[in-house]
């Protein structure tokens, strides 16, 4: 099957990332062909607590920096996701607001799925889809593990 650079390149870049277990290089060229690529310099806000526009992503390089508002309105840094990693999944599953603000903790490139693309990918090509929904599936499951553990330790402490 031939392939344009472009999806070859972004297939590459999925390749080392969690978002890749299970899925065979014909299913990665398959999923890159619905993707897009996004830079940004450190500093720059990839999205907004509260925009609504829905997409994820995946860190190919780099990382973000995870900010969330008090009750003050002050940022307070939750997480720093590194390459590898998915995040802005939760939207692309509930279609809420985004809960947090997500910055670019360095020179960073991410490979971008909106939710148009994801819609068109589960009708053209379900099993990829299938598999895509599975990971999304347990990237959630084992961020809110890390939070339960997260809460569990701080009640701990406040008690």
């Amino acid at each position: 099957m031939e392939i344009g650079r472009a999806i070859r390149e972004r297939a590459e870049m999925l390749e080392n990332t969690s978002l890749s277990m299970d899925f065979s290089w014909e299913e990665l060229v398959t999923l890159a062909g619905y993707m897009g690529t996004m830079m940004y310099r450190k500093g720059t806000t990839v999205f907004e607590e509260g925009d609504r526009e829905i997409f994820m992503c995946v860190v190919v390089k780099g990382g973000v920096t995870i900010l969330k508002k008090d009750e003050r309105m002050d940022p307070k840094r939750v997480t720093v996701i590194g390459v590898g990693k998915v995040m802005g999944e939760m939207s692309m599953i509930d279609g809420s607001p985004r809960s947090a603000t997500a910055t670019a903790a360095a020179d960073t490139t991410l490979v971008i799925l909106s939710k148009e693309s994801m819609d068109r990918l589960f009708k053209e090509k379900p099993h990829v889809g299938l598999k895509l929904l599975k990971k999304i599936a347990y990237s959630m499951s084992q961020r809110l593990r890390q939070t339960t553990g997260v809460l569990v330790d701080y009640l701990e402490r406040k008690s």
